[in-house]
């Protein structure tokens, strides 16, 4: 039997076409706007942003004090969809990605050990707050390099299971994505200077 229960993937990518539906229309800009400025705010201190994001969220998802995981993954995800749609180095929403550390692989050259440190740092944070700080100062850097694509449904399902206690699953997950892209590319560099070497 199918399961009909709403998933926080569902919601981010709901809200993300409504968003690109009515992307001429001036309230959009608004919409992102708020969502950018509550950046720092604990969901339950941002009020601007309930009467954007709570159309959206299923009553289930809803708690009846402190906020639920699944109101945090989504409000989370969201300040950072609106960050990475702000000025014209545009974050792409890219269903294909696999999570962050796939999108973050993309940023390693030879000279990334700074960025490994970061990467390094937000997997082994000790809180989903302390996560989500580092995760945020690496996707501005993203953002800054440009052509920086990210699976924002995703990314919420991660982060809503990151809070429900598979943190290291998920870290791990990242992190496969992240090293694994890296040792494809030096593996085919070599291979391309064995066959230039043979010429």
């Amino acid at each position: 039997m199918k399961d009909n229960k709403p998933t926080v993937y569902q919601v981010v990518r709901n809200f993300i076409s409504a968003l690109d539906k009515q992307s001429e229309n001036k309230n959009v800009s608004g919409i992102l706007a708020v969502l950018r400025n509550s950046l720092g705010k604990e969901y339950e201190d941002a009020s601007n942003v309930w009467p954007v994001i709570i159309p959206f969220m299923p009553d289930e998802f809803m708690g009846s004090g402190t906020p639920t995981y699944e109101e945090k993954a989504i409000y989370n995800t969201l300040q950072l969809y609106a960050l990475g749609q702000q000025g014209s180095s545009k974050v792409e929403n890219d269903k294909d990605t696999r999570n962050m550390g796939a999108s973050l692989s993309a940023l390693r050259t030879d000279d990334s050990a700074s960025l490994d440190r970061r990467f390094s740092a937000m997997i082994n944070s000790s809180s989903y707050n302390e996560f989500f700080q580092h995760m945020k100062h690496l996707f501005k850097l993203g953002k800054s390099k440009g052509n920086f694509k990210v699976n924002y449904p995703k990314l919420a399902e991660d982060l809503f299971w990151y809070q429900m206690g598979n943190n290291r699953q998920v870290s791990l997950n990242w992190a496969r994505d992240y090293y694994r892209s890296r040792a494809k590319n030096t593996d085919r560099g070599n291979s391309e200077d064995k066959t230039n070497n043979e010429e």
